[in-house]
């Protein structure tokens, strides 16, 4: 059965922030090169992405052989959403969106076995091993192994912060700097005041509530700043990481050329 190397090391003592990257297309290859190239997880993305249950799966399975923990961003808190990406095998889930204690609760309900939530039961799926272990035994390590990732990034959730936070069974709570200020009225300014105040809100209550904090970045020096500013989890997209090298690389090239011609 699978061992959430991520949840083991949020819980260690030792201070190590854990890094992701999200990805949003079909490709088990990307998803290997990410976890070879030193990332701590990656987050298959089906919010955003353009993902099939059996992408999911293959993309879940890509991350364990390649030594990452792979979380799902699942559609929406709709537990048939969430009960699909634990099913295809994830070692958890990224729930966006989260507004409400009472969203909160039905998240964590999702994601848990009774007597701790409602997840449905079934045993011939890959994440039970296709019944292969003894049914008591997959229950209760599939419980203490489930990470459960919730996403702040709106008003009505900043409204509603200590209450959300305040749910038992919620492992981490994610940032999301270009939702939350659209959200605020700031129209994708993520370096507004307002919104860096918001974030450092969200980071002081999650404290408080013994939760841990993940936070979405767009470039290297972000992820930087975001572990030195205390995050226990910080995210780029593919894309972003990608956009990146291409830019430099052809930039650095260009630029060669035309010193070689002066």
């Amino acid at each position: 059965m699978f061992h959430n190397k991520l949840k083991t090391q949020l819980q260690a003592e030792s201070k190590s922030t854990a890094f992701s990257v999200f990805v949003g297309f079909p490709s088990t290859q990307m998803v290997e090169m990410v976890a070879y190239n030193g990332f701590d997880v990656v987050v298959i993305d089906n919010e955003h992405g353009m993902l099939s249950a059996e992408n999911v799966e293959h993309m879940v399975i890509a991350a364990e052989n390649a030594g990452a923990t792979p979380l799902v961003r699942v559609v929406s808190s709709d537990p048939a959403h969430i009960l699909k990406a634990m099913d295809r095998g994830a070692h958890g889930v990224h729930v966006p969106q989260v507004e409400e204690k009472e969203q909160a609760i039905r998240v964590v309900e999702a994601v848990k076995y009774p007597p701790f939530g409602k997840r449905g039961a079934a045993f011939s799926m890959r994440a039970a091993k296709y019944g292969t272990v003894p049914i008591h035994e997959y229950l209760e390590h599939a419980n203490k192994q489930s990470l459960v990732c919730i996403h702040i990034e709106s008003g009505k959730a900043m409204e509603n912060l200590e209450e959300i936070l305040s749910v038992e069974g919620i492992d981490m709570v994610f940032i999301g700097p270009t939702d939350l200020s659209v959200s605020l009225g700031f129209g994708g300014s993520i370096d507004h005041p307002e919104v860096l105040k918001s974030i450092d809100e969200i980071y002081q209550a999650a404290r408080k509530h013994g939760v841990k904090v993940g936070i979405h970045t767009k470039s290297e020096e972000g992820a930087r700043q975001r572990e030195e500013w205390g995050a226990d989890y910080v995210s780029l997209t593919v894309t972003s990481l990608l956009n990146e090298a291409f830019k430099n690389y052809i930039s650095g090239v260009k630029s060669k050329k035309i010193e070689q011609n002066q």
